[in-house]
């Protein structure tokens, strides 16, 4: 978005979430919080190499997506700007949402 710097962890989830090729990431079903299929992610975002592996998952992505190589290390980014998992995980709380997904919401 505008007036976003693009390199911080805002402006790079909010570029995630929003792209097409990313499928670990994505708007809860009321446009109001954010669903991580966890293992999906790690495998998409976060494992070591990702970003190179020629035509592998992630492969478009930016080397430096996310800095992290650990799950927990990114969900401390969104603690920290405001995000909270929302109680009763795995996306069953938010109608219309298939379970097997967390839920954070700012």
């Amino acid at each position: 978005p505008a007036g976003l710097n693009a390199g911080t962890f805002p402006a790079k989830l909010w570029r995630l979430v929003n792209s097409p090729r990313v499928r670990s990431v994505r708007w809860d079903s009321q446009a109001q919080g954010l669903l991580v299929d966890r293992s999906l992610f790690e495998r998409e975002l976060l494992r070591p190499g990702a970003a190179h592996v020629a035509g592998g998952e992630g492969a478009a992505l930016a080397p430096d997506s996310f800095r992290a190589t650990h799950f927990g290390s990114f969900v401390r980014q969104l603690n920290l700007y405001g995000f909270h998992k929302v109680p009763g995980c795995a996306g069953s709380a938010v109608p219309g949402d298939a379970g097997g997904w967390l839920h954070f919401r700012n």
